[in-house]
C-alpha cells in the first residue's frame, strides 16, 4: 500500500486538552486515529510530543513517505519509528507515530474489505474474543479531587456478553448514585466520568460497590487500580491518613482478597517496587489477576523483566504508552505466551475513537477498560463492542 498524503490535525480530548487525530489516504482510501493522553503515566511511557510541534513536521513526513510501499503493519510503523530515530519516539513523538498507525491498521482492512478487529485478529494471529468489561464507577488518587486514595474502583460483570453488561451497569450506575448521594453528600464526577467519594480510607470503595453487588445480587466482581506509584513518598505508601510499609500494603492486599468479591488489583506497588509485586503475586496471585500498568507500560522488555521476576499474571495495554500498534500487539503476544491475561485499556484524557474496542475483541483480550458509561467518550467504546458482537 501506498500512503498518498499524510495529514494531522489538533481535537480536543475528554478533560479539553489538545490532542492528535492522524488521517491517511491510499488512493481512494482514506482513514483516521485519534489519541488519548495519560494522566497517571509511567516513566519508561513512550515520550509526547506537543500537537502544535507535531504539526509542524506534517510536510517533512510526507516529503519522506513519497513513493514508499508497505506491505504490513509492521513495515509501516518500523518505518515512522526508524524516522524518529530515538529510543522513546521523542523526535516525532509516540502521540503522533500511535495516531498514523491506527490509521494505517484501518487502511488495511477498508482495503480488504473486513472489520477492523478482523484485521487486527489476522495481523496478531489471535483468535477473535469478547472481553469482560471494566466499568470504572468510583475514582480517587490523581483522577479526583477529595475523594479516596486509590485510583479506581471498578465493576465488572461477569457476562462475556457486552450488550448484557451494558444493561447491568446503567442499572447499577444509578443505585450507586443514589447511594453515594444519601451516604456521601455528594457524587462529583473524576477524570472518567466515575463518581467521587470525600473519604480517607482506601476500602470505603469497596464497602460501597460490594454492598450493591451483594444487595442486587449482581453477577459481578470488582476491579481495583491503585496507581501505587503515586502514593510513595519518602519510601512509604501515603493512603489517605495512613503511611503505610511494603508489608503494612501487603496485608492490605491480604484482607482485600479475603472479605471483598476482587477480580484484578492493578499496580498496587510503586513502578520500580519489584520485590512488593512478587510477593503479592506469590501471596494471592492464584486467585486474583495481579495487573502490571506503569509497571510494563506496554513494554516488550518490562514485561520480560516482570515474567522472570514473577512480579504479575495480567499486563494493561495501552497502545499510547508505547506508540504504535504492531509494538502493541508484540506486547500483548508476548503477554500471552507467559499465559497473563490481557486487559486493553483507555487513558484518562480519551477521544471518541473506538479503536481500543476492536483491538480487544481482535488480540483476544481478557477484559477491555473504559472508564465509566457516563461518559460519551467511555460509552462509545463500550457500544463499539455491543456492535462487534451483534456481528459475531
Amino acid at each position: 500500500m501506498k500512503i498518498s498524503e499524510i495529514k494531522l490535525r489538533i481535537i480536543p480530548d475528554s478533560r479539553d486538552k489538545d490532542t492528535l487525530e492522524g488521517i491517511l489516504r491510499s488512493a481512494n482510501l482514506e482513514a483516521s486515529g485519534q489519541v488519548p493522553s495519560g494522566k497517571s503515566t509511567g516513566k519508561t511511557e513512550a515520550a509526547v510530543v506537543a500537537p502544535q510541534k507535531a504539526l509542524e513536521k506534517v510536510n517533512w513526513l510526507n516529503s519522506q513517505i513519497k513513493d514508499h510501499e508497505f506491505a504490513t503493519l509492521e513495515e509501516f510503523d518500523h518505518f515512522l519509528i526508524s524516522l524518529d530515530g530515538t529510543l522513546n519516539k521523542q523526535n516525532l513523538g509516540g502521540n503522533t507515530i500511535l495516531s498514523l498507525s491506527m490509521a494505517f491498521t484501518r487502511l488495511l482492512a477498508k482495503q480488504a474489505g473486513v472489520e477492523l478487529f478482523e484485521m487486527i485478529s489476522k495481523i496478531s494471529g489471535n483468535q477473535v474474543k469478547l472481553p469482560f468489561c471494566f466499568f470504572n464507577l468510583i475514582e480517587g488518587g490523581v483522577h479526583a479531587e477529595n475523594s479516596l486514595p486509590f485510583q479506581e474502583y471498578l465493576f465488572i460483570p461477569q457476562v462475556r456478553s457486552a450488550k448484557e453488561s451494558l444493561e447491568m451497569v446503567t442499572n447499577t450506575v444509578k443505585l450507586l448514585g443514589d447511594k453515594i448521594n444519601k451516604e456521601y453528600g455528594s457524587k462529583e464526577m473524576g477524570d472518567e466520568g466515575g463518581f467521587t467519594i470525600a473519604a480517607q480510607d482506601p476500602l470505603v470503595g469497596l464497602q460501597v460497590l460490594q454492598q450493591l453487588i451483594d444487595q442486587d445480587k449482581l453477577k459481578g466482581k470488582i476491579g481495583l487500580d491503585v496507581a501505587a506509584s503515586v502514593l510513595l513518598k519518602d519510601g512509604k505508601y501515603q493512603a489517605g491518613d495512613k503511611s503505610l510499609s511494603r508489608q503494612d500494603l501487603i496485608d492490605l492486599y491480604q484482607k482485600i482478597a479475603d472479605e471483598f468479591s476482587v477480580l484484578s488489583m492493578e499496580d498496587p506497588f510503586d513502578e520500580e517496587d519489584w520485590q512488593g509485586f512478587s510477593q503479592l503475586a506469590s501471596q494471592i496471585g492464584d486467585k486474583i489477576w495481579i495487573i502490571g500498568d506503569d509497571l510494563l507500560t506496554t513494554n516488550v522488555g518490562r514485561i520480560q523483566k516482570a515474567y522472570q521476576e514473577q512480579a504479575v499474571n495480567a499486563v494493561l495495554i495501552k497502545p499510547n504508552q508505547i506508540g504504535s500498534v504492531s509494538e502493541t500487539i508484540q506486547a500483548v503476544n508476548l503477554a500471552k505466551s507467559y499465559g497473563w491475561k490481557i486487559v486493553v485499556s483507555h487513558r484518562s484524557g480519551e477521544t471518541r475513537d473506538t479503536f481500543i474496542a476492536d483491538l480487544a475483541v481482535g488480540v483476544g483480550a481478557d477484559g477491555l477498560k473504559s472508564g465509566c458509561p457516563l461518559q460519551k467518550e467511555r460509552l462509545v467504546k463500550y457500544e463499539r463492542l455491543v456492535e462487534i458482537e451483534s456481528s459475531l
